[in-house]
């Protein structure tokens, strides 16, 4: 379980660089005059941009519903399409593995930055999650401020936002539901806990989880609620529907979004806002992932914890060279498209691997005391009685995603393939290793837990009954507890020389 929460830190950490590196790309060119992705370069064709220079197409389209052939593609003559994919990603012919160099170096400085951020390790990474944090809020309450004064959200709002869940019930599936709450949430990648506590044993942090979880669901409403009316503008100028935006088969952060905010006032400055609030986000992530996997190589190996600054410039460097093949059309379409839903898959997996672990067969009694000795909460049945279904919960979300995209083999077939190769690989390890193990008449041994799990002394035990949070920190009872231990180890060896 652990090589498994490791692999996945790094392959969102891989993903995580790659789209931040592209938005902090369109962050630096929404400052320059005229914009690139809103004119037609030397990457477009012939009919780059005939919405609006020929505003007749988009209304016979709307007219005679879509009968003309040229309607369907019409989103392939947006600049904002062209520029993404023939001119940053290049995507013609044997071009399709160059690699953007205006976004390797967007990458160069956000490797930079996450250098400057190891320093002092845990202070550092507590105020640059909290600016970040901050600040990616403001930004996106002055976007959903914003999108509110634009023309058209009246009209069209309650059309975008479905309010009568028509189009919400036709795409409804409840496991892709939980698995999107799962990824969202980082549950079962420790990420909450290393924000909410930033070291074990400092103070207890059940509560700040819980802020931390009516955090992310608010700014989840407020991103929806923006993204909304985004559409509404567009829709009204040009006299479509916002759900026909919406399914309209373009990438939204780079080539939709950026569509959408042309028809705004002020757009070059709603451009620098969101985008900036893009890269805030991607960094927020990226600092939080590289402190916990460096903390794992630390713990490791103890000699370069001595030297965090080199061990933290190897590791940004890594990561920038690492994901120089990927910033081209092959690498976005197979990091990007088809490996983040196996990364969202496999974050359900690993809190189903948790929960299996943890509750199942270390068992729901002693999780329960080992949460009441770390949080001074004693859960009642309620709560290991949720513990037991999120479960099986998660157990369907798995499996009913897992056969969905097994089944939907358009566009994610490889990646799916991949996943399934790694869990069949992984799973076939386990049996080979019991099945030896059976052999040697050492079956229980090889699946009885740890011993070195939970308090390691008596007197740590029995510190359970006797924690407090309100009383004292952990910390505080972690130490006098095991000052007391060295005191009677001490009182026994003298008592053995009398």
């Amino acid at each position: 379980m652990g090589y498994v929460l490791v692999i996945w830190q790094g392959i969102v950490l891989i993903y995580n660089q790659i789209v931040t590196s592209f938005f902090l790309h369109y962050f630096l060119v929404s400052f320059e005059n005229p914009i690139p992705f809103y004119t037609c370069g030397s990457w477009r064709t012939r009919f780059c941009n005939s919405l609006a220079t020929n505003y007749t197409v988009n209304q016979d389209c709307i007219k005679y519903q879509n009968q003309f052939p040229y309607c369907d593609n019409l989103y392939k003559t947006f600049p904002e399409y062209k520029y993404w994919r023939y001119y940053l990603l290049q995507a013609r012919g044997n071009s399709q593995f160059l690699v953007a160099w205006k976004v390797c170096i967007a990458s160069a400085l956000i490797c930079f930055i996450l250098y400057l951020s190891s320093f002092k390790r845990s202070k550092t990474m507590r105020w640059i999650t909290a600016i970040f944090t901050t600040y990616s809020t403001l930004a996106l309450v002055i976007i959903m401020m914003g999108s509110m004064r634009q023309k058209g959200v009246v009209v069209k709002y309650e059309e975008s936002l479905d309010l009568d869940f028509s189009t919400f019930l036709q795409k409804f599936r409840f496991s892709h539901l939980i698995q999107q709450i799962v990824y969202n949430l980082n549950i079962g990648s420790g990420t909450m806990f290393t924000l909410a506590s930033t070291l074990p044993f400092r103070s207890p942090c059940f509560s700040d989880i819980v802020i931390s979880v009516v955090f992310c669901t608010l700014f989840t409403v407020m991103f929806v609620f923006t993204t909304a009316m985004m559409a509404c503008p567009y829709a009204y100028e040009y006299g479509i529907k916002p759900g026909a935006i919406m399914r309209t088969p373009i990438t939204f952060n780079f080539e939709k979004m950026p569509r959408l905010m042309y028809q705004y006032q002020h757009r070059t400055f709603y451009l620098i806002v969101i985008f900036s609030c893009e890269v805030v986000l991607g960094m927020n992530t990226s600092v939080t992932y590289l402190f916990n996997l460096l903390e794992v190589v630390f713990k490791r190996y103890p000699k370069l914890a001595n030297y965090p600054g080199l061990t933290a410039f190897c590791a940004t460097l890594i990561l920038f060279c690492t994901t120089i093949p990927f910033l081209s059309y092959f690498g976005v379409n197979m990091i990007g498209l088809s490996f983040r839903r196996c990364v969202v898959l496999l974050s359900t997996f690993i809190g189903l691997l948790e929960g299996l672990v943890f509750i199942i067969w270390y068992g729901v009694n002693k999780f329960s005391e080992d949460i009441h000795f770390m949080l001074g909460i004693q859960p009642k049945n309620f709560m290991k009685t949720t513990w037991i279904l999120s479960i099986i919960l998660l157990a369907y979300a798995f499996c009913n995603e897992l056969y969905s995209q097994f089944i939907n083999q358009t566009g994610y077939i490889y990646a799916t393939y991949s996943l399934i190769a790694i869990l069949s690989f992984a799973a076939a390890f386990f049996v080979t290793r019991l099945l030896i193990a059976a052999c040697r008449k050492k079956i229980r041994k090889f699946i009885s837990l740890d011993p070195t799990w939970g308090p390691r002394s008596d007197v740590l035990q029995r510190s359970r009954a006797m924690f407090s949070a309100q009383a004292m920190t952990k910390e505080y009872i972690y130490r006098q507890y095991h000052l007391q231990a060295g005191i009677m180890a001490r009182q026994k060896r003298a008592n053995r020389r009398v």
